[in-house]
């Protein structure tokens, strides 16, 4: 009697269906935890923006030895959306200078400059603005009329670093609290700094941002 043996007979229907099954579990857990992390990835990436505009800006008037202003468009229309943007300043006092053309980075869609309910300050402690200002800089919301990068550096009032400004920008998507991120500048060495909130909310103990 010619029997096949195991190999010859291949799968049977009910193992078929139990490998589809479980392939259709390991597709479900991945598609279920991938809900969430789409709206992480844009807060982090709208950080990014703002993180590496303003190194750049910094860089540009340290390797120019120009000044180099900044602005941030903290309410979105329909013209234009939440930016950052950075121009070269005309060095003083040389005839025919001009300033250099304005950069401008628009933030990632859904994400915007704002201060999440019950989220804290970050450790650098310059998001003392009163209320919930997104944009914290010199203790004023929204930042003062003008700010710059010195040729040395600084992150300052005008052009030559006399007045410094500390600062932070706040930033994520509306009414998640999970998306909060922020980026500080430090006036005295125009150090730029990224930060993730990771910890609880309304001021519990064990709450983190992380660089």
């Amino acid at each position: 009697m010619n029997h096949k043996n195991r190999k010859e007979q291949g799968f049977s229907l009910v193992e078929t269906l139990i490998v589809i099954a479980i392939m259709a579990i390991l597709a479900s857990v991945t598609i279920f935890k991938s809900f969430g992390t789409s709206e992480s990835y844009q807060a982090t990436s709208a950080m990014d923006v703002v993180n590496g505009q303003l190194r750049v800006a910094r860089q540009v008037a340290i390797s120019q030895r120009r000044a180099v202003r900044v602005w941030f468009n903290t309410y979105s229309t329909a013209l234009e959306p939440f930016t950052v943007s950075y121009q070269v300043q005309a060095r003083p006092n040389v005839n025919g200078d001009v300033a250099g053309p304005i950069i401008t980075m628009p933030l990632p869609t859904n994400t915007q400059f704002v201060m999440e309910s019950g989220v804290p300050d970050t450790p650098m402690g310059f998001g003392t603005c009163s209320g919930s200002s997104a944009v914290c800089i010199a203790g004023l919301s929204g930042g003062p009329t003008t700010m710059y990068f010195s040729s040395t550096g600084q992150f300052s009032a005008d052009e030559f670093g006399t007045t410094t400004y500390n600062g932070t920008l706040f930033i994520g998507i509306p009414n998640q609290s999970a998306t909060a991120r922020a980026v500080t500048i430090m006036g005295s060495t125009g150090r730029v700094r990224p930060y993730t909130f990771i910890g609880p909310l309304n001021g519990a103990s064990s709450v983190v941002w992380t660089e």
